[in-house]
């Protein structure tokens, strides 16, 4: 039987971007609302808050390590030494904020937004030449990104219509395109949240307002498996670990008190494993 345990519980509003730092042996995460990022170190079992100031919508590490934050209003790196040095400005009209992102095999980053409205929003990719373009209109809520192993296709989420898309994707010029609908959740199963994929690149999707992770076939996105949480608001997960054979989970829902919402999660699934998450090369 799959059991999960409870990892750290800072009993976080808005837990999200779980990420594996294969360098140092961390799992890091992003408090949204909190404005903080959270280090847990495996070796000591020890957790550390290494980032407070403005909210951090999703993060990713680049070639040197340092981590590169989509903040509400621009796009910053953080150097190890807690050093700040703006990358972009951002302020697009109906977008309030970012959330989600995720770097591809040439150091590209797709950053996800949160619009005001349901027909606002965007997902943005950001270059190392410094160039942005806007590569999906209206999302509402963006939300969870993934790669084939192949590196042909690209997952994308739209929380707002409860739905996953597939796109086909060119490494070479970054391009996504043909974009179609592979998942549509329905009303019992919760919303669409933050996801990943595995070595067979399955989709594992987590449920906002779901109490549950769901496995999906990398063919035609059917339901393979799932896994009950008892929070509401499992909000993303990531493979960590040595082998990257643990799954780290952020769910959120907390309010500082003495409960599981917010908290973070791990499991292991028998024969599943994830791979490392591409390094972002924004900043040279």
């Amino acid at each position: 039987m799959i059991t999960h345990e409870v990892l750290v519980n800072r009993s976080c509003a808005l837990s999200e971007n779980p990420f594996w730092d294969t360098d140092a042996q961390r799992f890091l995460w992003t408090d949204i609302t909190g404005g903080a990022i959270w280090s847990h170190d495996a070796s000591t079992d020890t957790t550390t808050k290494i980032y407070d100031g403005p909210n951090v919508g999703g993060f990713t590490q680049e070639a040197d390590g340092s981590l590169l934050l989509f903040r509400t209003s621009d796009v910053v790196k953080m150097a190890a030494d807690g050093s700040f040095n703006e990358v972009a400005q951002f302020s697009e009209e109906g977008d309030s904020r970012f959330n989600d992102v995720i770097a591809d095999p040439r150091g590209r980053v797709f950053a996800g937004t949160v619009g005001n409205e349901p027909t606002s929003g965007g997902v943005y990719r950001y270059d190392p030449d410094g160039s942005v373009r806007r590569v999906i209109t209206g999302t509402g809520c963006s939300n969870g990104m993934a790669f084939t192993a192949n590196r042909t296709k690209f997952y994308w989420t739209c929380s707002t219509r409860k739905q996953i898309y597939v796109y086909d994707y060119d490494e070479a010029s970054g391009d996504i395109s043909n974009g179609r609908l592979w998942y549509q959740a329905d009303e019992e199963e919760g919303i669409t949240d933050g996801l990943t994929i595995d070595l067979d690149d399955n989709i594992w999707s987590a449920r906002w307002d779901g109490y549950r992770v769901r496995k999906h076939d990398a063919q035609d996105g059917h339901v393979l498996d799932e896994i009950k949480f008892p929070v509401a608001k499992v909000s993303s997960v990531v493979f960590g670990g040595v082998d990257f054979d643990t799954m780290y989970l952020t769910t959120a829902g907390g309010d500082g008190e003495e409960s599981l919402d917010g908290a973070i999660f791990t499991l292991q699934v028998p024969s599943v494993k994830g791979r490392p998450e591409f390094r972002s090369r924004l900043t040279g």
